[in-house]
């Protein structure tokens, strides 16, 4: 089944590096300040849901008054946004995952790769689909007639 391109784009930039992130995160954790965490901080000027309000008439004067009026930064200031961005932490993860670690084929192709192949199994009704486990469905397996293009046997 073949992925459109732009689902295929998105599914391939999503990377979900646990192991590398964790290891990471696990070697920040006790390092204060914090200023490198697996969640990145989140900075309300660049939420594409909250454009409206940061354009509606009282908010950009506001502003423009505290010097928040060329992107705005993250709860925890401007260090932690740069440090997320360029930090050691950072720079590691983003040169894995362009060198290509970090995707698998399960997780580019993403859910459309549930059940793309799936194998059949014998199961309980046998080759055929349906039980031969008695004399009379040995010998006359349907009332209907051969619904099979295979040998009964």
């Amino acid at each position: 089944m073949a992925l459109p391109p732009l689902c295929l784009r998105l599914e391939k930039g999503f990377v979900l590096d646990c192991v590398a992130v964790g290891s990471v995160a696990r070697a920040y954790g006790s390092v204060r300040p914090k200023l490198w965490s697996a969640i990145p901080p989140y900075n309300a000027q660049q939420d594409p849901h909250a454009c409206r309000y940061f354009r509606s008439r009282p908010v950009p004067p506001v502003l423009r008054r505290t010097d928040q009026d060329h992107g705005g930064t993250g709860r925890d200031g401007w260090i932690v946004d740069y440090f997320h961005i360029f930090g050691q932490g950072q720079r590691y993860l983003n040169r894995r995952n362009w060198a290509g670690a970090g995707h698998s084929l399960q997780q580019v192709t993403g859910h459309d790769y549930y059940n793309a192949h799936p194998k059949l199994g014998p199961g309980l009704n046998g080759r055929f689909g349906y039980r031969r486990n008695t004399p009379a469905l040995r010998q006359r397996p349907s009332v209907f007639g051969e619904v099979t293009p295979f040998p009964l046997y």
